[in-house]
């Protein structure tokens, strides 16, 4: 799971790139769709910093 993680937040920073740049809809740039994928991908670091801590006491 900790490698889903890692390749969901590098999908969603390309996501947001697409969506920033234009190419993702012909119909232009959508920055609240980049700025959310941007958030879901801090968000997949998060769970795999939860998923990377110490369990053994």
């Amino acid at each position: 799971m900790k490698q889903l993680s890692l390749v969901l937040a590098a999908v969603f920073v390309v996501i947001a790139i697409l969506y920033w740049t234009g190419h993702f809809y012909p119909a232009g740039v959508h920055v609240k769709h980049g700025i959310v994928s941007v958030i879901l991908a801090l968000l997949c670091l998060v769970w795999y910093r939860f998923q990377s801590a110490s369990t053994a006491r």
